[in-house]
């Protein structure tokens, strides 16, 4: 990351930078108390679709002339509105630096998607019992609109003052706090966070079903991880709070192989069992046809990149669409044999918090 830039006094779709720099108002990245933030005009770029995407992405970048670019990709590979924004250049500043004196305006939802949720999830079931799929994951969307425009600065300020531990990030509208590491590749060194396996009490999670949950995630970051390491650690599984989350946690990082980059892995992991299920193609399919509307960028990768092909991405998860006035809120759960629908059910009301308070809606 770069240093801070010159002084630049201004105020920004809602955003007050304690009179250092100008910010760009659809990139941003806050990652452990830093803040990355684009500068002047940007490029916006569509990496088009299917696996070759997120190289076209490199390449787009290194025939910008530009060092840095931000992606939000869609979930399905195949599915159309993956966008890469290249502003003029990032600057990196302390993440308490970065406030907003407004708050959002008033909203109400229209749509809290329980119907189309609850008609997905026996179905969910059948494909498990039918050994279709081991573990597949059914989305809910809330549709919520406003008096006025949404001033965004307020909602990335309370995601970061609520979610501290999580990513928080606005690429293109899409705007969220994700407390999952898909992939890092920083220094010659690959990073992952697997979660899988969620509730508000950690006692909770010891249970066969979250197990079960959380070994096939893992096992899907490891076959798209190890064929670009030279060797994988895995640690040892623990649990990490988020916000009011716990979630079931495990580590895996490795040296990475010479000339290898972050687009490579990308290509190979994603969509991981935590947002797709086990086997990923299957549960795709299955995906589909349980899901009346599309996922858009929701539980797809989200981060930066650099000319040099390191970087970091997160699952876009705890996360928002916001066009002006409107916004459609995400969350999603993991499903496997066993799993209670009234629980899953539970489960999206905890994930949508973040967001919904972050909108200033109960």
């Amino acid at each position: 990351m770069v240093g801070r830039g010159p002084t630049l006094p201004r105020v920004t779709e809602g955003f007050r930078v304690d009179s250092q720099v100008d910010i760009t108002p659809d990139t941003l990245w806050i990652r452990g108390g830093r803040a990355l933030v684009g500068l002047g005009p940007s490029l916006i770029l569509d990496p088009g679709t299917g696996p070759g995407r997120y190289q076209r992405a490199l390449t787009a970048l290194r025939e910008s002339g530009r060092k840095r670019a931000m992606a939000s990709f869609t979930f399905d590979p195949d599915e159309p509105g993956s966008v890469v924004v290249v502003p003029t250049e990032f600057v990196e500043i302390p993440a308490d630096e970065l406030t907003s004196s407004e708050f959002p305006t008033h909203g109400r939802v229209v749509s809290d998607g329980t119907t189309a949720w609850r008609r997905a999830m026996p179905r969910a079931l059948e494909s498990i019992s039918a050994n279709t799929v081991q573990k597949v994951v059914v989305t809910r969307q809330v549709d919520v609109v406003f008096d006025s425009k949404v001033a965004v600065g307020a909602v990335v300020d309370r995601l970061r003052t609520t979610e501290p531990r999580s990513f928080t990030f606005m690429v293109s509208g899409l705007i969220g706090a994700s407390p999952e590491l898909l992939v890092s590749l920083e220094d010659g060194r690959i990073s992952s966070l697997v979660l899988a396996g969620t509730a508000l009490d950690p006692d909770n999670l010891k249970s066969d079903k979250m197990d079960r949950e959380h070994s096939l995630s893992l096992a899907s970051v490891e076959d798209g991880v190890s064929p670009h390491t030279i060797s994988l650690n895995v640690e040892q599984r623990q649990v990490l709070e988020f916000g009011d989350l716990n979630h079931l946690a495990t580590r895996v990082s490795g040296q990475a192989v010479t000339g290898t980059t972050v687009l490579d892995v990308l290509s190979s992991l994603h969509p991981t069992a935590a947002v797709a299920g086990r086997p990923s193609d299957t549960a795709l399919k299955v995906i589909k046809e349980l899901e009346l509307r599309s996922r858009g960028r929701y539980a797809g990768p989200v981060g930066w990149f650099n000319l040099e092909g390191e970087g970091e991405f997160a699952i876009a998860l705890r996360c928002g669409l916001i066009d002006n006035d409107k916004a459609t809120l995400y969350a999603g759960g993991g499903i496997v044999r066993g799993s209670d629908a009234d629980s899953e059910f539970a489960e999206t009301e905890l994930k949508l918090r973040p967001m919904l308070n972050a909108l200033g809606l109960d």
